[in-house]
Protein backbone atom coordinates (compact mmCIF):
# COMPACT_ATOMS: atom_id res chain seq x y z
CA UNK A 1 0.00 0.00 0.00
CA UNK A 2 1.26 3.39 -0.89
CA UNK A 3 1.65 6.00 1.85
CA UNK A 4 0.41 9.50 1.32
CA UNK A 5 2.80 12.26 2.33
CA UNK A 6 2.37 15.94 2.90
CA UNK A 7 4.66 18.83 2.23
CA UNK A 8 4.95 21.75 4.59
CA UNK A 9 4.33 24.97 2.75
CA UNK A 10 4.79 27.40 5.60
CA UNK A 11 8.13 29.14 5.80
CA UNK A 12 9.94 28.52 9.03
CA UNK A 13 11.40 31.49 10.82
CA UNK A 14 14.60 31.30 12.68
CA UNK A 15 13.81 32.00 16.30
CA UNK A 16 16.37 34.81 16.34
CA UNK A 17 14.58 36.51 13.42
CA UNK A 18 11.24 36.30 15.19
CA UNK A 19 12.75 37.74 18.38
CA UNK A 20 14.40 40.60 16.47
CA UNK A 21 11.10 41.54 14.82
CA UNK A 22 9.28 41.39 18.15
CA UNK A 23 11.91 43.61 19.79
CA UNK A 24 11.85 46.10 16.92
CA UNK A 25 8.11 46.48 17.40
CA UNK A 26 8.66 47.33 21.08
CA UNK A 27 11.30 50.05 20.60
CA UNK A 28 10.23 53.49 21.71
CA UNK A 29 11.97 56.82 21.27
CA UNK A 30 11.79 59.65 23.71
CA UNK A 31 12.13 63.18 22.38
CA UNK A 32 12.93 66.25 24.39
CA UNK A 33 11.67 69.56 23.07
CA UNK A 34 13.18 72.87 24.03
CA UNK A 35 11.15 76.07 24.11
CA UNK A 36 12.39 79.63 24.61
CA UNK A 37 12.13 80.93 28.16
CA UNK A 38 9.97 83.99 28.52
CA UNK A 39 12.04 87.12 28.98
CA UNK A 40 15.24 85.60 27.57
CA UNK A 41 16.67 87.60 24.67
CA UNK A 42 16.69 86.12 21.19
CA UNK A 43 20.02 85.07 19.69
CA UNK A 44 21.39 85.69 16.23
CA UNK A 45 24.04 83.36 14.78
CA UNK A 46 26.94 85.22 16.36
CA UNK A 47 25.25 85.34 19.77
CA UNK A 48 24.63 81.59 19.57
CA UNK A 49 28.29 80.88 18.75
CA UNK A 50 29.55 83.17 21.52
CA UNK A 51 27.26 81.59 24.14
CA UNK A 52 28.24 78.09 23.00
CA UNK A 53 31.95 78.97 23.00
CA UNK A 54 31.62 80.16 26.62
CA UNK A 55 29.99 76.86 27.53
CA UNK A 56 32.68 74.90 25.73
CA UNK A 57 35.49 76.70 27.55
CA UNK A 58 34.15 75.04 30.69
CA UNK A 59 33.24 71.68 29.11
CA UNK A 60 36.23 71.10 26.78
CA UNK A 61 38.60 69.76 29.46
CA UNK A 62 35.97 67.14 30.38
CA UNK A 63 35.20 66.39 26.73
CA UNK A 64 38.90 65.94 25.88
CA UNK A 65 39.55 63.70 28.89
CA UNK A 66 43.10 62.42 28.55
CA UNK A 67 43.17 63.20 24.82
CA UNK A 68 44.56 66.27 23.13
CA UNK A 69 41.34 67.20 21.31
CA UNK A 70 37.63 66.46 21.04
CA UNK A 71 34.90 67.20 18.56
CA UNK A 72 31.23 66.53 18.11
CA UNK A 73 28.32 67.51 15.94
CA UNK A 74 24.56 67.54 16.49
CA UNK A 75 21.58 67.95 14.18
CA UNK A 76 18.74 69.97 15.63
CA UNK A 77 15.24 70.45 14.23
CA UNK A 78 13.92 73.95 14.85
CA UNK A 79 10.42 75.25 14.24
CA UNK A 80 10.21 78.99 13.67
CA UNK A 81 7.27 81.34 13.28
CA UNK A 82 6.58 83.94 10.59
CA UNK A 83 8.76 86.50 12.38
CA UNK A 84 11.71 84.07 12.24
CA UNK A 85 11.67 83.40 16.00
CA UNK A 86 12.33 79.76 16.89
CA UNK A 87 9.49 78.42 19.02
CA UNK A 88 10.73 74.86 19.51
CA UNK A 89 13.86 72.80 19.01
CA UNK A 90 14.62 69.09 19.21
CA UNK A 91 17.93 67.20 19.07
CA UNK A 92 17.72 64.76 16.16
CA UNK A 93 21.28 63.47 16.34
CA UNK A 94 23.32 63.82 19.49
CA UNK A 95 26.74 65.42 19.65
CA UNK A 96 27.72 62.46 21.78
CA UNK A 97 27.51 64.43 25.02
CA UNK A 98 24.23 65.00 26.85
CA UNK A 99 25.39 68.22 28.57
CA UNK A 100 26.36 69.82 25.27
CA UNK A 101 23.09 68.61 23.69
CA UNK A 102 21.05 70.14 26.52
CA UNK A 103 22.81 73.50 26.20
CA UNK A 104 22.50 73.53 22.42
CA UNK A 105 18.82 72.58 22.64
CA UNK A 106 18.16 75.51 24.98
CA UNK A 107 20.27 77.96 22.95
CA UNK A 108 18.73 76.92 19.61
CA UNK A 109 15.22 77.56 21.02
CA UNK A 110 16.27 81.21 21.43
CA UNK A 111 17.47 81.69 17.84
CA UNK A 112 16.04 84.47 15.70
CA UNK A 113 16.19 84.10 11.92
CA UNK A 114 15.31 86.68 9.30
CA UNK A 115 11.60 86.44 8.39
CA UNK A 116 11.03 84.19 5.36
CA UNK A 117 9.13 85.87 2.57
CA UNK A 118 6.05 83.92 1.58
CA UNK A 119 5.97 81.70 4.67
CA UNK A 120 2.39 80.52 5.02
CA UNK A 121 2.80 78.03 7.86
CA UNK A 122 2.48 79.16 11.47
CA UNK A 123 5.63 77.15 12.25
CA UNK A 124 8.15 76.17 9.60
CA UNK A 125 10.62 73.36 10.32
CA UNK A 126 14.32 73.61 9.59
CA UNK A 127 17.42 71.62 10.45
CA UNK A 128 20.53 73.23 11.90
CA UNK A 129 23.86 71.52 12.40
CA UNK A 130 25.99 72.57 15.35
CA UNK A 131 29.54 71.37 15.95
CA UNK A 132 32.28 71.83 18.48
CA UNK A 133 36.03 71.44 18.40
CA UNK A 134 38.15 71.42 21.54
CA UNK A 135 41.91 71.59 21.95
CA UNK A 136 44.06 72.93 24.79
CA UNK A 137 42.98 76.57 25.32
CA UNK A 138 40.68 76.41 22.26
CA UNK A 139 36.89 76.00 22.14
CA UNK A 140 35.12 76.63 18.82
CA UNK A 141 31.47 76.30 17.81
CA UNK A 142 30.30 75.94 14.21
CA UNK A 143 26.71 76.60 13.15
CA UNK A 144 25.05 75.74 9.84
CA UNK A 145 21.59 77.18 9.33
CA UNK A 146 18.70 75.85 7.22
Amino acid sequence: MRATGSIRTATRWLSSSAIAIALAACVTRTSTYYKPSEGEPRLNQDDFRQASDQLLKVECPRLMGSGSSAEGQARIRVRYDRSGAVQQSEILRSSGDSRVDTEWGALSARLQFDPQEGQTEDLRPGIITVGYSCAPNVAVTTLQLP
